[in-house]
């Protein structure tokens, strides 16, 4: 069985964590004998089996049906919206009629299997699209085998180099929707050492600039504009952190805050849905929009750590090998 996958856009333009997972999963299945590779959107042979869409939107309306059409089956992990208020969901039904959700909803219905990464989304599926349960499947995001071999990073590399200690730690692109400022201002409040890992991602550069002025006038926050995924430095700065923050106001399943709890640190999270899965129990959960409650949570963490760490058989799920034994699964039920 051959396996393409697609990306929603290209890489070029938007890379993220979404793509970092697409990206691990692809490996992850290769090195389990999948055979599984990308789509050359240039190429004419079509001799594969199942096309893997990752992203549900309208970017991949067209993608789904000429894939039918062509007889491939279809296979789409989709991040879905918790639909948290009622205005939330208001504005999803009226786009049942009208606009994009009736498009997702159309594809939905001719996808073979939707992969989603959490129980609650699987719920949403269910209840906003009405997909069925038949077609859904549970794949948590997969963390690279680097986090799960902790015996060979201490931290010592990392504050050395960047001369920082004792501090907590946030990664992912800089943008609103990860709320980094907020906690930079809470950081400053708190009087703690935070270091920000991430670029600014593209239309976000007010952000970035008014990021940067909070840090540069504080000596207690670093900002280091971007490790590569999965690297010996940054999972190395995983292992120097007393502490992981990640106050977002949206999120899916963030694949930082796996990588946190992998390496043992305690979590700090936006009282959001998504912090109430599972991979994230015991986290402390804080409004994302009080400074004063993120200040105060960030003591809370580094005073009563082991209270706020998962628990570690939870997180087994996240290893390459279960992510793609789960993919494969998937793919051999078509």
């Amino acid at each position: 069985m051959k396996i393409k996958f697609l990306p929603y856009q290209p890489h070029c333009f938007a890379f993220g964590g979404f793509e970092v997972q697409m990206l691990s999963t692809l490996q992850a299945l290769r090195e389990s004998g999948i055979d599984a590779t990308t789509l050359d959107v240039w190429e004419r042979d079509s001799s594969f089996d199942v096309l893997h869409c990752w992203g549900l939107g309208v970017a991949n309306y067209e993608n789904v049906f000429w894939g039918k059409k062509a007889g491939k089956k279809v296979v789409l992990t989709a991040l879905l919206p918790y639909y948290e208020t009622i205005l939330e969901k208001a504005k999803h039904y009226l786009s049942l009629g009208v606009y994009k959700a009736r498009l997702f909803k159309e594809m939905l219905q001719v996808i073979d299997k939707v992969v989603v990464v959490n129980e609650l989304q699987a719920d949403v599926c269910i209840r906003h699209f009405g997909v069925p349960a038949s077609k859904l499947e549970v794949i948590p995001n997969v963390v690279q085998h680097l986090y799960f071999k902790t015996a060979g990073h201490t931290g010592s590399l990392f504050t050395q180099h960047y001369q920082v200690s004792d501090f907590i730690l946030t990664s992912g692109n800089v943008c609103s929707r990860k709320n980094q400022l907020n906690l930079a201002l809470a950081a400053v409040k708190a009087g703690v050492n935070l270091v920000i890992i991430g670029k600014i991602m593209e239309g976000e550069e007010k952000y970035g600039e008014t990021l940067e002025k909070v840090v540069q006038e504080n000596a207690n926050i670093t900002w280091i504009k971007g490790l590569a995924p999965g690297s010996e430095v940054l999972v190395d700065a995983y292992a120097a952190c007393s502490a992981f923050a990640l106050p977002s106001y949206i999120e899916q399943q963030p694949i930082s805050l796996l990588e946190a709890a992998i390496m043992r640190k305690p979590l700090l999270i936006s009282d959001k849905a998504f912090a109430r899965q599972k991979y994230y129990k015991n986290a402390l959960l804080v409004n994302p929009g009080s400074i004063d409650a993120i200040a105060k949570g960030l003591h809370q963490v580094l005073n009563g750590s082991s209270k706020y760490l998962v628990p570690s058989q939870l997180l087994q799920e996240v290893k390459p090998q279960h992510v793609a034994q789960a993919y494969a699964a998937v793919y051999n039920s078509l």
